[in-house]
């Protein structure tokens, strides 16, 4: 299985966040090949109609990081 994910960001708050790590943690775990990017500015992070940060973009869904930030919340949406 291969998911895209997207990391979004506030542009206050620098990328290479532990987030990714997280996910990919979890995604060799569950044997998922993922592609993570992280976006922080704006106009990227605008596109998908969110105004909380982290949120995470699977498969084109927005997800609020913080109602998933346990291992085990991340892998019930992977």
């Amino acid at each position: 299985m291969f998911t895209e994910i997207k990391i979004l960001h506030s542009s206050c708050c620098a990328t290479r966040s532990p987030i990714k790590e997280q996910i990919e943690r979890v995604a060799s775990k569950k044997n998922v090949s993922v592609t993570i990017t992280e976006l922080s500015e704006l106009k990227d992070t605008m596109a998908y109609g969110t105004l909380t940060f982290p949120a995470l973009v699977i498969n084109g869904k927005v997800y609020d990081y913080k109602k998933y930030q346990t291992d085990e919340q991340l892998e019930s949406i992977l």
